[in-house]
C-alpha cells in the first residue's frame, strides 16, 4: 500500500472528497484533490479498448463509481463536436476539455478513442486527424473509476484538379467551368455515356489496389469529366482531363480510394462521372460501390499457359504488388493447401517432369520443393496434377488412374524429415467411388466431387452430378475414411457438366461450375474449351449447392457482365477458406469484357473476384457483381486457387486472428488499443473479436448483434 493511500485512510472518503472539491472551486486547481484516494492508488488507470458508450451532455456520463465518487461528474467539453478536412496534406485538430462537476481537470486523467482510424488524440486531449478519413468516433476521458464520453463526427471534403501525368494539361477553362454548376442530361439516349467499371452494386473490400475507372465516351466523347466519391461524411469531387475520348479511363488516386473505403466500410460508395466537351457538361453517369468492412487474406496462386510468360504465379489480392511468377513453364493443375503452407503441381510435358511434386510454402511467398510426384501413377499422370489437400496439408491426394480423377483414389502422408511422400490409408472409396476433382472442407469433415463413370452400380449420371461424402482423417493412423455418401446434385443424361466443385468456408454450402459446351476427353473436366486448342469458347456458368437442402441456384448475378455472352464464360470458383466483411469470396475465371481495356473479341482469360453473401434466404441468388483482381499479369489467366498465407507465430505482427496460428490477434500492449497487434493468446474467459478463432457462436463477442462462427472464425452480420 502506498503512503498516499495511507494518509487518505485517516479520513472518511466522502469528506476528504468534499474539501477537495471545495479546494479546486475556491483556488482552481486543475489537478485533483491532494491526497485524494481514487480506488487505484492514484493512478490514472488503463486506458483499455475505449469502446465504452453513454449519454453525452455539457457534463459527460459517469460510467461508475468508488465509494464516496457517487453523485459527483466527470465531463469533456464540448460534448460534441465536428471536423472538415478540406485538404488532404493537412491535418485537422479538436481540443478537448475534462472537467469535474464543472470545474477544469487536467491532471492524472486518461484520453483515449473507439477507433483510431480518423485520427489520434494526446494526453492533453488534442484530437488529430491522421490521413482523409471520415467517420463517427466517441472520445473517452478517465480519472481514476470515472469515465465520461463525448462525440466527434470528422467528415471529409476535398476538390481538387487530378493530373495524370507530367502532359496532363488538365480540363480546359470552358470544360472547368461547365463542370462547376448543373449538367445537361446526355443527349446519347440509350447510348449515353455508363460506367463500364466497376459494376454497380459490386462488393470491394478494403486495402485493393484503387481500380481503373472505365466509361463509354456515349454520343459526344468526352474532353474533360468530374468524378466524384460520395458516402456518409466523405465526398471527394477530382476535375480530369480525358486522355482517351475514345475509351474515357481514369485511374482513382490510391489515397482517396482507400480514404473512401475506410470512411463507408458496411455502407455504400456513390461514384459519378460528369463529362464535359466544348464548353457543356452532361450527365452523370452513376454507379454504386458496397463496401465491405474488411480486407481480403491470402495469396491467389494462378496459371498462365501464354508464352513466353507461361507458368505458376501469385497475387495477393490485399497487397499492392504486382503478381510473382513463383515457377516458369508448363506445371500444370496447380492445388494449394487451405492454409497456404503447401502447394502441388503437376506437369505436361517431360521436359517439366522434375517440377511436379509437392512444394512446402514459406511465410514469405516462397516455394521450395519438398518433393517430385509419387512414382506408379497410371493412366494420363501428369504427376500431382488436381492434387487434393487437406486444409493442413498433411495429407495430399490424386487418383490412381488419371490426373482429374476417378477410381482408385490414393493418399499420401507428407513426411517434411525425410522429404517423402508416405503411402495413407483409405477407406470407403477403393474401385466403387469415381470421385473427379474432389476437394476437402475448410473443417476436414467432408468430401465434395463430380461423379465420374466406371462404378458398378453408377451413383448419379457421370460428369453431370455432385456427391458429398463424410471424411474423418485421423493422422496418427495414417487414415483418411470416407463414409455416408449422398447425391447432391444429377443434371441428367442432358443436363449441363458438374466440375470444380469446392466448400465456401461454411461446409454447408458448395460452389461449382456448370456448362453445357465442353471437351469430351478427359471426362468433360478441363474448365474450359474451343476450337485449336484455344480453351475459350465452352460455356461456363457458376452455381452454388446448400448441402443440407439440396438447393441448387445459379450465382446469375455474378455470372452476368456487360455483353450478353459474359454469363456463360465464367469459370473454376475458388473460395478464400474463410469470410472477411461478413462475406464469403471467391476468385474465378472468366472471359468477360474488362471495362473497355478488354472488349468484344479482345476479351481474355482473367481473374475476377466476387462476394456471396452469407445470409441469403432460401431461393434468393446470394452473389454480387464481381470485380476484376487487381495486380494479376496481363497475360491469360486461369484457375486461381486460392489459399490463406502460412500462419503467424506468436510475437507477430497482425490484423486479423485468422492471420495468426493460435486464431488471436491483440494489441501488444494490452493497455494501449494503438500498439502494433501481434498474434498472442487473448486473457482466459475473454470472447472472440471478428476474424478470431471460435468453436461456436457463443464464443464470439457480438454473437448478440449477429456475428457467428463461421469456418472456425467469428464472422460479422452481413446483409443479405
Amino acid at each position: 500500500m502506498s503512503e498516499r493511500r495511507t494518509r487518505a485512510s485517516w479520513l472518511p472518503l466522502s469528506v476528504v472528497f468534499a474539501l477537495a472539491v471545495a479546494a479546486v472551486q475556491a483556488c482552481g486547481s486543475s489537478g485533483p484533490p491532494s491526497g485524494f484516494n481514487d480506488g487505484d492508488g492514484g493512478s490514472s488507470g488503463s486506458s483499455g479498448s475505449s469502446g465504452s458508450s453513454g449519454s453525452s451532455g455539457s457534463s459527460g456520463n459517469v460510467f461508475g463509481d468508488d465509494g464516496g465518487l457517487a453523485g459527483h461528474v466527470l465531463g469533456i467539453t464540448p460534448a460534441t463536436a465536428a471536423l472538415t478536412i478540406t485538404d488532404k496534406t493537412k491535418s485537422v485538430q479538436q481540443v478537448f476539455a475534462a472537467t469535474l462537476d464543472g470545474a477544469p481537470l487536467t491532471s492524472q486523467v486518461t484520453w483515449s478513442l473507439d477507433t483510431y482510424a480518423e485520427g489520434s488524440i494526446t494526453n492533453a486531449g488534442t484530437f488529430t486527424t491522421t490521413g482523409i478519413v471520415g467517420g463517427n468516433v466517441a472520445v473517452t476521458v478517465t480519472w481514476g473509476k470515472l469515465k465520461a464520453t463525448a462525440k466527434l463526427a470528422v467528415a471529409v471534403d476535398i476538390k481538387e484538379t487530378v493530373l495524370q501525368g507530367p502532359g496532363d494539361p488538365g480540363p480546359s477553362g470552358g470544360n472547368g467551368g461547365a463542370l462547376g454548376g448543373p449538367p445537361q442530361p446526355d443527349p446519347g439516349g440509350v447510348n449515353a455515356t455508363k460506367i463500364l467499371y466497376p459494376y454497380d452494386q459490386t462488393v470491394m473490400p478494403r486495402g485493393l489496389t484503387a481500380p481503373l475507372l472505365q466509361f463509354s465516351p456515349g454520343s459526344i466523347p468526352p474532353e474533360d469529366a468530374l468524378v466524384t466519391m460520395t458516402a456518409p461524411l466523405f465526398s471527394w469531387k477530382g476535375l480530369i482531363h480525358v486522355q482517351v475520348p475514345g475509351t474515357p479511363q481514369f485511374s482513382i488516386p490510391q489515397d482517396i480510394w482507400d480514404g473512401a473505403l475506410q470512411t463507408a466500410g458496411g455502407t455504400k460508395l456513390d461514384v459519378s462521372v460528369t463529362k464535359a466537351a466544348a464548353g457543356i457538361a452532361y450527365g452523370p453517369a452513376k454507379t454504386s460501390i458496397i463496401v465491405a468492412p474488411a480486407s481480403l487474406k491470402g495469396a491467389v496462386y494462378y496459371m498462365t499457359y501464354q508464352t513466353p510468360n507461361n507458368g505458376l504465379y501469385s497475387v495477393k489480392p490485399g497487397v499492392r504488388q504486382p503478381a510473382k511468377l513463383l515457377i516458369p513453364g508448363c506445371v500444370v493443375c496447380h492445388s494449394v493447401s487451405a492454409n497456404g503452407s503447401r502447394l502441388a503441381t503437376g506437369a505436361d510435358q517431360a521436359g517439366n517432369a522434375a517440377q511436379a511434386g509437392v512444394y512446402n510454402v514459406g511465410a514469405d511467398g516462397s516455394q521450395t520443393q519438398l518433393t517430385q510426384s509419387p512414382a506408379g501413377l497410371g493412366g494420363d499422370s501428369r504427376g500431382l496434377s488436381f492434387a487434393t489437400f487437406t486444409p493442413d496439408g498433411q495429407f495430399v491426394m490424386r487418383s490412381q488412374n488419371n490426373f482429374w480423377g476417378g477410381v482408385n483414389q490414393q493418399a499420401w502422408k507428407i513426411n517434411d524429415v525425410a522429404k517423402t511422400l508416405d503411402p495413407a490409408t483409405v477407406t470407403g472409396l477403393g474401385p466403387n467411388v469415381a470421385a473427379l476433382v474432389p476437394s476437402i472442407s475448410p473443417d476436414t469433415k467432408h468430401y465434395a466431387f463430380t461423379n465420374g463413370p466406371g462404378e458398378t452400380p453408377a451413383f448419379g449420371t457421370p460428369s453431370r452430378s455432385v456427391s458429398l461424402m463424410d471424411l474423418n482423417v485421423n493422422a496418427a493412423t495414417s487414415t483418411l475414411a470416407f463414409s455416408n455418401r449422398q447425391l447432391l446434385l444429377d443434371n441428367g443424361a442432358s443436363g449441363a457438366v458438374t466440375k470444380f466443385v469446392n466448400f465456401l468456408p461454411d461446409p454447408n454450402f458448395i460452389v461449382l461450375q456448370e456448362g453445357e459446351n465442353y471437351l469430351t476427353s478427359y471426362d468433360m473436366m478441363l474448365p474450359t474449351w474451343g476450337p485449336n486448342s484455344s480453351f475459350e469458347t465452352a460455356t461456363g456458368r457458376l452455381y452454388m449447392i446448400k448441402a443440407a437442402t439440396k438447393e441448387h441456384i445459379e450465382l446469375a448475378t455474378l455470372n452476368a457482365g456487360n455483353a450478353a455472352i459474359d454469363k456463360q464464360r465464367n469459370y473454376e470458383p475458388f473460395p478464400l477458406p474463410v469470410t472477411a466483411g461478413g462475406y464469403f469470396w471467391i476468385v474465378f475465371t472468366s472471359i468477360r469484357e474488362y471495362g473497355n481495356v478488354y472488349q468484344g473479341a479482345a476479351a481474355q482469360k482473367q481473374l475476377w473476384v466476387a462476394a456471396i453473401s452469407t445470409t441469403a434466404g432460401p431461393g434468393v441468388d446470394p452473389s454480387h457483381p464481381p470485380f476484376y483482381l487487381p495486380n494479376q499479369s496481363s497475360t491469360k489467366n486461369e484457375r486461381g486457387a486460392w489459399a490463406l498465407e502460412p500462419c503467424h507465430k506468436d510475437g507477430l505482427t497482425c490484423e486479423t486472428g485468422d492471420e495468426c496460428c493460435n486464431g488471436f490477434c491483440r494489441p501488444s500492449d494490452p493497455n494501449d488499443p494503438k500498439s502494433p497487434k501481434v498474434c498472442q493468446p487473448p486473457p482466459v474467459g475473454s470472447c472472440s473479436q471478428t476474424s478470431e478463432k471460435c468453436t461456436g457462436d457463443g464464443d464470439c463477442c457480438d454473437a448478440a448483434l449477429g456475428t457467428r462462427c463461421i469456418g472456425g472464425f467469428c464472422t460479422v452480420k452481413g446483409p443479405a
